[in-house]
């Protein structure tokens, strides 16, 4: 089932499709798989620890993830990356025998001046009717941008350690602390990583903090365990 759109609706998670894509000659699965890198990649701009020592920011994805992600096979995606490469869209960096490949998503240097100009041209065509109110979409892109930019800023404010990527898809960050309290706390925490990193690339929600989310997954399937653990490190205290 379906439903329409209203003032109240929360909209599902999206992935950023750049409009200098539209104009690009380049086959769609390409475009698809580029969207998928660089919105990882918006993710390690918010995480310490992914960038270069000259600040470029990177990131890791398997073959064999990309291929299930976009549902192609994984010469198709060998061949969609390829074509990034060769439009110098991406940028991949070898580091060893049986390491990944880090991967370095870039963007056209007119990419600036090209969504203004667009915007513009827009703005012209699409005048207020009937006396309403508007704001430009420039003036709304610029608020939106303020938003993401302070969250990006309290997520990495609040990133003490370095993530290091887990779960079959990479997607699922941690630092070594939180690793370690999930391993203490948590007898199958292997399960919890894989079935999150299969639930973000199966539906593209995203979760602010992954350890906290794996341990509360584990909270609520076992309750009963949970307050045994209580009750006992409770009477320890005493």
């Amino acid at each position: 089932m379906t439903d329409f759109l209203t003032a109240d609706t929360n909209l599902p998670s999206y992935m950023m499709f750049p409009r200098f894509l539209l104009d690009m000659e380049i086959n769609e699965t390409a475009k698809m798989l580029y969207i998928i890198l660089l919105d990882r990649a918006r993710l390690s701009q918010k995480n310490e620890g992914w960038s270069d020592t000259d600040g470029h920011v990177f990131i890791y994805f398997t073959i064999e993830a990309l291929a299930e992600i976009l549902h192609k096979s994984q010469m198709t995606v060998k061949t969609a990356l390829a074509v990034l490469e060769k439009q110098e869209l991406i940028f991949r960096k070898r580091q060893g025998p049986g390491q990944p490949n880090r991967i370095y998503v870039k963007l056209p240097k007119e990419t600036i001046h090209y969504t203004d100009r667009f915007l513009s041209l827009r703005q012209t065509k699409n005048c207020p009717i009937d006396r309403q109110d508007s704001f430009p979409d420039t003036d709304r892109k610029l608020s939106g941008n303020k938003k993401e930019i302070k969250k990006n800023n309290l997520a990495i404010r609040g990133s003490k350690e370095p993530l290091s990527p887990y779960g079959k898809f990479q997607n699922v960050f941690l630092s070594e602390k939180e690793l370690e309290d999930i391993r203490q706390t948590i007898p199958d925490w292997k399960d919890y990583i894989e079935r999150l990193s299969g639930y973000m690339a199966s539906t593209g929600k995203q979760y602010q903090n992954h350890a906290a989310t794996i341990i509360s997954w584990a909270r609520q399937e076992h309750p009963a365990s949970r307050q045994r653990n209580y009750e006992s490190e409770e009477y320890e205290t005493l």
